[in-house]
């Protein structure tokens, strides 16, 4: 590997560990600017197939499938009284690994690959849960940064044993 490179993907990488840090902070607002207006935010739903065959994923069968509106929604909501779900919010720790750079055309688009484990407690309970899961994402450079213009969060579990997904991922 060269030095550009390396520093594509260091930045790749660097931009990835802030978008967990702005998550694991509840800094949403923040979040949400690094998102691009044509940005696709899905999370196909695991399936189990005899066998190699792949995918092992639903292609048109989602937990979640969100366009930019549908996400600024979410965002708004969980400043509201209305998220239950996230009233007190949860404690999440993200931990990004594996992060590769597959396509890169210098000041234009990016995709990127990387895993993802999500520890996530809720106030006093004494249970955890723990997602894991490979994210694609394709990026788009704008007024000198990369936006993320889509996610698709391939998750690992065929049954999600958490209470609710109202958690970015």
């Amino acid at each position: 590997m060269n030095i550009e490179k390396m520093l594509i993907h260091a930045g790749f990488e660097q931009w990835l560990y802030h978008e967990a840090a702005l998550l694991d902070n509840i800094e949403f607002d923040d979040w949400f600017d690094l998102m691009h207006p044509s940005l696709l935010y899905r999370m196909p739903v695991r399936v189990n197939k005899e066998g190699t065959e792949r995918p092992d994923y639903s292609t048109d069968m989602f937990a979640f499938h969100d366009d930019i509106e549908l996400l600024k929604l979410r965002v708004d909501r969980l400043k509201t009284d209305y998220a239950w779900a996230e009233i007190p919010p949860s404690r999440t720790r993200r931990f990004v690994s594996n992060v590769r750079v597959e396509n890169y055309q210098k000041d234009k688009i990016a995709k990127v690959k990387s895993y993802l484990l999500i520890y996530r407690s809720r106030s006093t309970d004494i249970h955890h849960d723990l997602i894991s899961g490979e994210r694609i994402d394709e990026f788009l450079y704008e007024e000198g940064q990369w936006k993320l213009s889509k996610r698709e969060f391939i998750v690992d579990q065929s049954t999600i044993n958490t209470r609710n997904l109202a958690i970015f991922v």
